[in-house]
């Protein structure tokens, strides 16, 4: 199992997804004192008896102002059992594309519904957007049950809804999970509710903790996207070449012959450096500078790969495009 999991939230507006993950960092401990204080403070401002946990989350005053989220939202936190990184993405429409991008390297999607409310169109365009991103589990959070009294009928409706269109999409059944939650109350987040007594699944974290994650591949083929080129020109380093970025995919060791691409060009790789020294090897994920035996001409947007296995180089290819602008795509531009 591995000891990250990256997942990212999604859901309509209002559905509370700020304040679920506000409700996971308060829950686990994980927001420090004088971010509690402030949030405190803003609360009692606007003449809430309890904290505003979205508050943790809705950073810009835009956000704050509207009470709605805007752009994504990243935040880090860990437990005894697993580390993680969350995405909180915008619920409007018109912020789709934010969850695109906050989405697109989840392991896992969290999407929430209204429990009054039950799927909507969002809701099915958010489990499209995460299927096409090719998000490999999903979390159905049936939020604001204490809205519908703790209802299982509701809360299994709405279930079934959602695990048909998440099958429609692709998705296995045992990939999807549903779990009544309230954000507000904390019931079913972290710590289990009595006030579901029907429900026998896990608590969402400890579904988080526990749902495998398929680990990086480190046995494809190496792939180095060339993000910088180092020519640092001094003194000490009067002739040091190196090419950073972040391994994309695979491993790299000195001594790997490589091949430069799209010019093609061969050299053997002879050193890795880090901001905390040498490395003798580097994985997927790791950002690092290569050094290469030949004076190159490498630029920022070339591709470093294994010599052995070169990925293949054409200007045509088929894709499903998510586009992300307010322009039409026109067909043939």
């Amino acid at each position: 199992m591995s000891d990250l999991l990256r997942l990212a939230t999604a859901g309509s507006v209002d559905d509370g997804k700020s304040t679920l993950v506000g409700r996971l960092l308060y829950d686990t401990k994980s927001v420090l004192a004088d971010t509690l204080d402030a949030v405190h403070r803003a609360s009692a401002d606007r003449g809430l008896t309890t904290p505003d946990l979205s508050l943790l989350v809705d950073g810009l005053r835009s956000e704050r102002e509207q009470g709605i989220t805007i752009d994504v939202a990243y935040r880090y936190f860990a437990t005894p059992k697993r580390s993680f990184v969350l995405a909180d993405t915008p619920g409007h429409v018109q912020y789709t594309r934010n969850t695109v991008t906050g989405a697109s390297t989840a392991q896992l999607g969290v999407l929430l519904v209204d429990a009054r409310k039950g799927v909507i169109e969002q809701t099915r365009r958010h489990a499209a957007v995460l299927a096409l991103l090719g998000v490999p589990r999903l979390v159905l959070a049936v939020n604001k049950i204490d809205l519908v009294d703790f209802d299982e009928v509701t809360f299994a409706r709405i279930a079934k809804e959602f695990t048909a269109h998440a099958t429609a999409l692709g998705y296995p059944e045992d990939a999807v999970v549903e779990i009544p939650v309230s954000a507000l109350a904390g019931d079913n987040v972290v710590e289990r509710s009595d006030r579901t007594p029907w429900y026998d699944g896990p608590t969402l974290l400890e579904h988080l903790e526990t749902v495998p994650v398929d680990a990086d591949p480190h046995d494809a083929p190496f792939r180095f996207p060339v993000q910088y080129v180092i020519r640092p020109r001094t003194t000490e380093h009067p002739d040091y070449r190196g090419y950073a970025g972040q391994v994309a995919a695979g491993t790299v060791r000195v001594g790997d012959d490589i091949t430069v691409l799209p010019a093609g060009l061969r050299s053997t790789v002879t050193g890795i450096d880090t901001a905390d020294g040498p490395l003798d090897h580097a994985t997927s994920g790791q950002s690092v500078t290569l050094l290469l035996a030949h004076d190159l001409d490498i630029s920022r947007g070339d591709l470093i790969a294994a010599a052995a296995v070169p990925p293949k180089v054409t200007d045509e290819f088929d894709a499903t495009v998510c586009w992300l602008s307010d322009k039409p795509l026109t067909p043939g531009a």
